[in-house]
């Protein structure tokens, strides 16, 4: 052996140790300052496809049962948890994982070694996650989100198929990233950008940096794009699927994902607008009792962590009332002159 495949081959195995480091840590949570190093760290093209050939396992692994699913994960996190891994752990757990996966079923390395297996991120409501992607590519949900990877290591997709995501694609020019919705699709090659499918059907595409092209698509398997558009940093579209409904417009983008850090910002809409906006991130039920009240303006930065609180902060700045009714939030209207919020606790 050459010393240049030598040392390619050292380096592989230290970006696979390292990788198990990273998926542990992944599952402990990590914190901005970690995501901020894993997503450096993956800008490497032997680390990325490490970390993917890794997470691919671990996916088949997933639809394990019992003792296997067990001795897989033991295998993986003795490899992570030293400070300093060495080179051939990780190897050895690798190998003890193809094997775990061949002696439960026949098919699953055949299933990965064809592809990554497809796998469903999901949050609930008011719940937010982070995770990374079969290609190593980032995406972070907002509040009640169903996102699907369907893709395999020459064709990047998922599927958005409901909610709010985040995505941060890892940049390869010959595979272009691939969000599928119902009658468009969005493709990029690597850039920052959010997708939003509303419950009606309406999708919303914000680019934060980077290209973003999207597509209107007809019925039918093989349906031809009937619409075509380029967004670049801090432009959104936003259409529905029989076309668009607001065309390419600059926007602020950073404002737009800001739900990341758990806030929704507003400049002047409507009550009602804001309160549809709000209710994505509560189970309860927001009621707005008086029309008046739906039409007043709202404006300004506001918790999606405790909605209750964000209502109950705009009724001190605006002449609304917040009361809660069989488990519902109603909003009304406090005319001039009546003193008090009416909270009842």
């Amino acid at each position: 052996m050459s010393l240049g495949a030598f040392l390619e081959r050292r380096r592989e195995r230290r970006a696979r140790a390292q990788a198990a480091v990273w998926l542990t840590r992944m599952g402990q949570g990590l914190t901005p300052g970690r995501q901020r190093a894993l997503e450096h760290w993956l800008d490497d093209p032997v680390n990325s496809k490490e970390f993917s050939e890794l997470r691919a396992i671990l996916d088949v692994a997933a639809e394990l049962r019992g003792g296997s699913r067990a001795m897989l994960a033991a295998s993986v996190a003795a490899a992570a948890s030293r400070q300093r891994p060495s080179l051939g752990t990780l190897w050895l757990a690798a190998v003890a994982a193809t094997a775990v996966v061949v002696a439960a079923s026949a098919g699953g390395l055949w299933l990965w070694g064809q592809g990554y297996l497809p796998r469903t991120y999901q949050t609930g409501v008011g719940q937010t996650a982070s995770v990374v992607l079969p290609d190593g590519s980032m995406a972070y949900l907002n509040t009640d989100t169903r996102l699907r990877w369907v893709g395999s290591p020459g064709n990047r997709r998922v599927r958005l198929l409901r909610g709010e995501a985040f995505f941060e694609v890892v940049h390869e020019p010959t595979r272009p990233f691939r969000i599928l919705l119902a009658h468009s699709e969005v493709r990029v090659l690597g850039t920052r950008f959010d997708v939003y499918r509303k419950r009606g059907g309406d999708v919303l595409v914000t680019v934060v940096s980077g290209t973003v092209s999207v597509e209107g698509l007809g019925e039918g398997a093989r349906a031809k794009p009937s619409w075509m558009r380029r967004l670049t940093a801090n432009e959104q579209i936003e259409y529905s699927p029989v076309g668009l409904i607001s065309d390419v417009h600059p926007v602020l983008a950073a404002n737009v994902i800001r739900w990341r850090q758990g806030i929704i910002e507003t400049r002047g809409e409507p009550l009602a607008q804001f309160v549809r906006n709000l209710s994505r991130y509560t189970p309860q039920r927001i009621v707005i009792a008086d029309p008046r009240a739906a039409h007043m303006q709202v404006g300004g930065a506001f918790s999606t962590r405790n909605v209750t609180a964000t209502l109950d902060r705009i009724a001190r700045i605006e002449p609304i009332t917040v009361t809660h009714e069989d488990g519902e939030l109603v909003l009304g209207y406090r005319s001039a002159g009546t003193g008090g919020r009416g909270v009842p606790r």
